[in-house]
């Protein structure tokens, strides 16, 4: 039984946590409703108000909760939560660079979906091939003008058009927080490609996969993309 550890008592301020957060997981604190007051939730949890405090700022921080002068502390909407836990995770786990390729591609192949299931509603595809194609002009002026930024900013909206058809927040959200990782995952895979050209033509036969309405080329194409990418970002 050697290898069983000593289990460690609990903060009282992450228990506060935990109570805070079965509160809202059961629905007793919903999105925008007031929380009570510090004196209240001491008397409730039988701690400190201090710990109390300690707690609050933390959820605030995450964007769980947010503080309304003079109104109190309210429960915040899903869309502002922070990315931050995530973000960190990312910075401090190198080791999961494949995980967030394969989480880019669960979130484009999802708008890839929508997109397939939902082609004839109206404007739907001319408008994403639209923004798709504006993005490829941002990208051949770029590298005229020799503008990594440009051609990085123009690259990631590209993707991001796709995963913002399905109107989801929590999509935008993640891909949003792994802005500064994309960025850098491009620039590393297309650094030593001799024609530049070859980025316009490898996003124009993504833009021409879903014109042709079969989600799975389009897939497989955004699939064989990414993965290139990643490939590319591993031999460098």
């Amino acid at each position: 039984m050697n290898d069983i550890m000593p289990v460690k008592q609990k903060t009282v301020v992450f228990q506060i946590m935990e109570q805070l957060k079965q509160m809202i997981s059961t629905g007793r604190l919903k999105p925008n409703e007031k929380v009570p007051n510090e004196y209240e939730l001491a008397q409730m949890f039988g701690v400190g108000r201090s710990s109390i405090r300690e707690a609050l700022k933390i959820f605030q921080y995450l964007g769980v909760v947010e503080l309304r002068n003079p109104k109190g502390t309210f429960i915040c909407e899903s869309s502002n939560i922070s990315s931050e836990a995530l973000l960190w995770s990312m910075l401090l786990g190198k080791k999961d660079f494949k995980d967030l390729v394969e989480l880019r591609l669960v979130l484009e192949h999802q708008g890839l979906w929508y997109l397939k299931c939902f082609h004839d509603k109206p404007g739907l595809i001319e408008d994403t091939v639209s923004q798709l194609e504006a993005e490829v002009r941002l990208m051949e002026q770029a590298i005229d003008e020799n503008n990594l930024q440009k051609r990085l900013q123009a690259d990631y909206n590209f993707h991001k058009h796709i995963i913002e058809v399905c109107s989801n927040e929590i999509f935008n959200n993640l891909y949003a927080t792994m802005e500064s990782f994309i960025y850098a995952e491009i620039d590393s895979a297309q650094s030593d490609l001799a024609n530049k050209q070859t980025i316009l033509e490898n996003h124009r036969v993504l833009i021409r996969s879903i014109l042709e309405d079969s989600y799975y080329d389009a897939t497989e194409k955004f699939r064989l993309h990414i993965k290139n990418i990643d490939e590319l970002v591993r031999q460098a």
